[in-house]
Parts: C-alpha cells; sequence; structure tokens
C-alpha cells in the first residue's frame, strides 16, 4: 500500500518533501516505509532504510511511499 504525497512548495527540498511524507506515513499506517517513488528529475536524499526509485510515469511534486519487497 502506498501513500500519495502532494507538495509543490519551491521553498522545501525534495529531501524535506519526502522526509515530511514518510513522517505522514508512518503516523497514517503505524510503519514504516521502505520505498520512496519520485518523478524521474526530482531525485532526492532520503534515510537509508528507504529506497528512493525515479520513476517517469509519476507527476512532479507528487512523492509515493509505501512497503515493498526489495529483492
Amino acid at each position: 500500500m502506498f501513500l500519495m504525497w502532494f507538495d509543490d512548495d519551491k521553498r522545501k527540498s525534495v529531501t524535506e518533501k519526502i522526509s515530511e511524507a514518510l513522517a505522514a506515513y508512518e503516523r497514517r499506517f503505524h510503519a514504516s516505509a521502505n520505498v520512496v517513488l519520485v518523478h524521474a528529475a526530482e531525485i532526492g536524499d532520503a534515510p537509508q532504510r528507504v529506497h528512493v526509485r525515479p520513476q517517469a510515469y509519476i507527476q512532479r511534486s507528487t512523492i509515493y511511499v509505501g512497503v515493498e519487497e526489495l529483492t
């Protein structure tokens, strides 16, 4: 299951937006996410426990946070 997080605030870095999205996921689902999907041009840093994956089909300013079995 993924949480969609939209934040078009130009004053925030992608890293800040990812951190806020991760915190929102944890508040909502009471669990930690392990993957973040972002637009291919908006790569940012995230905690080491999370894999950031760029996807061309995701719109800018939109972040998907969730849990996937990573292989």
